[in-house]
């Protein structure tokens, strides 16, 4: 399993509070650049191929998410 999704998948939940409290641990910390630029990376992924990208593009053709679908996508984003 990709480590980027294991925070999501496993443990236990976190409260709002301890959230908080990570968060406010983590402002103003300053990262040496070529950390920064490894995290840039692990975040933008692996670069899809012309080839690649055109059979994703052919499959979501004529698709669109139900309504529930983008209610949830939607509560995702706040």
């Amino acid at each position: 399993m990709d480590k980027k999704f294991s925070n999501k998948l496993h443990g236990k939940p976190k409260s709002e509070e301890h959230r908080r409290k990570i968060r406010e641990a983590q402002l103003g910390k300053i990262v040496a650049e070529e950390t920064g630029k490894r995290i840039s990376e692990a975040r933008t992924g692996i670069p899809l191929s012309e080839e690649h990208r055109r059979k994703i593009r052919e499959t979501k053709i004529g698709k669109h998410p139900s309504g529930e679908s983008r209610r949830k996508i939607s509560e995702a984003q706040k």
